[in-house]
C-alpha cells in the first residue's frame, strides 16, 4: 500500500510540475485579471489617450511589455513548490485512502479477491478528504505564490516595479496579517474541493461514454490511449472550471490582497468578497479572467492526466507493483 502511495505521490508530483511550467504564463495573465476588479478600472484617471485594451492577449503583451518575458513567469519558484508538494499530498492521501475502503471492504466482505472498484460515493468522499488536507497544508504555498503573481504597474517614473522574491513576500504577509495571513482564501479553497469531485463525475461519464463507444466500435472494450485520457481530461476539467470558477476568483482576491492593494480589494473575508464583487461587478464579475483560466486549466490538467499515467504504469512496471484505480486531478 505504501508503495502504491508513493508511486502515485511521485508520478502526480512529476506530472504536475511539467504542467505547470507549460501553462504558467496563462496561469499568471488568469491571476491578474482575477484580481483586477471593474471598479478599480473605473477609478483609472481620465487622459486624452484612449484606455488601454485588456483581454488575454492584450494583458500578455501589457505584462511583456512592463516586465519583460520574466514577468510572465513571476512567482514560479513558489508556484512549483506549491505544485510539487500538492500533487504529491493529494495523489499519496488518495491512494492511501483508496486502499483503507478497499481493506475495509475485503474485512467486511471476507473477500481477498473484492474488486478494487470501491464505488462512486467512496470515491467522491476520498477524493474529498485529499483534498481538504491537500489544502489545509498548502495554502501557505499558494497565497505566497498569488501575491507575487499580482504584478504592480510600473512606478510612475516608468520603472517597472522591482520583483519580489518569495521570502519577501513571506515577509511582508506575515508583518500585514500574522500567521492566519498564510491561509487567506483557505475557506473558498476548501470548497473549490469540490472542483476534483464535479472534475471526477464529469471524468467518469466521458471514459464511460467513450468505453461505449468503442464497445460498439470494435465489439471489445480496450484501455483508453493517452491522446484520449488527454481529451476526456480536458472536457472534464473544462465543465469543472466553469461550475467553480467563482469561487478560484473569490480565492485569488482574497490571497493576493495586501498593503499595496487598492481599497476596493480589502476583503475582511470570504462573505465580504463575495457581497462586494457582486454589488460593484455584478455576476459576470465572478467570472474575471475566466478564458484564460479555462485555457489554462484545460490544457494543465490534460497534460498532467497524460503524464502521470505514462510515469505511473512505468514506474509500476519497474517496481512490479499491483495497479490500482487513477484519482482525479485537483
Amino acid at each position: 500500500m505504501a508503495s502504491n502511495a508513493a508511486v502515485e505521490g511521485l508520478s502526480g508530483a512529476a506530472g504536475g510540475i511539467i504542467a505547470l511550467v507549460a501553462t504558467y504564463p496563462l496561469m499568471t495573465i488568469s491571476t491578474v485579471q482575477a484580481v483586477r476588479s471593474k471598479q478599480a478600472q473605473q477609478k483609472l484617471p481620465v487622459s486624452e489617450t484612449p484606455p488601454p485594451k485588456t483581454g488575454t492577449f492584450s494583458d500578455l503583451a501589457e505584462v511583456v511589455r512592463e516586465h519583460g518575458w520574466a514577468g510572465l513567469y513571476r512567482g514560479l519558484q513558489a508556484s512549483l513548490l506549491g505544485t510539487a508538494v500538492s500533487q504529491g499530498i493529494y495523489f499519496y492521501f488518495y491512494s492511501q485512502l483508496r486502499q483503507l475502503v478497499v481493506a475495509r471492504q475485503q474485512h467486511l466482505l471476507a473477500e481477498e479477491a473484492i474488486s478494487q472498484d470501491i464505488g462512486l460515493a467512496s470515491s467522491l468522499a476520498v477524493a474529498f478528504l485529499a483534498g481538504c488536507g491537500n489544502v489545509l497544508l498548502t495554502n501557505p504555498i499558494w497565497v505566497v505564490a498569488t501575491r507575487m503573481q499580482a504584478l504592480q504597474k510600473k512606478a510612475e517614473d516608468g520603472q517597472a516595479s522591482k520583483p519580489a522574491g518569495p521570502v519577501s513576500v513571506a515577509r511582508d504577509i506575515w508583518t500585514e496579517s500574522g500567521i492566519l495571513g498564510f491561509w487567506k482564501g483557505c475557506l473558498p479553497s476548501l470548497i473549490m474541493v469540490s472542483n476534483p469531485t464535479v472534475n471526477y463525475m464529469f471524468y467518469e461519464w466521458l471514459l464511460a461514454r467513450l468505453a461505449t463507444w468503442e464497445i460498439k466500435r470494435s465489439g471489445k472494450a480496450r484501455k483508453p490511449s493517452a491522446l484520449q485520457v488527454f481529451a476526456v481530461s480536458a472536457l472534464a476539467k473544462l465543465g469543472a472550471t466553469v461550475c467553480t470558477y467563482p469561487l478560484l476568483l473569490v480565492k485569488a482576491r482574497l490571497q493576493s490582497a495586501g498593503k499595496h492593494s487598492q481599497l476596493d480589494r480589502q476583503y475582511t473575508g470570504t462573505a465580504d468578497a463575495i457581497q462586494r464583487i457582486w454589488k460593484t461587478e455584478g455576476f459576470l464579475g465572478f467570472y474575471s479572467g475566466m478564458r484564460a483560466k479555462i485555457v489554462q486549466s484545460i490544457l494543465a490538467a490534460a497534460l498532467l492526466m497524460a503524464i502521470k499515467e505514462e510515469l505511473t504504469a512505468s514506474m509500476r512496471e519497474a517496481l512490479q507493483a499491483p495497479v490500482v484505480l487513477k484519482p482525479v486531478v485537483t
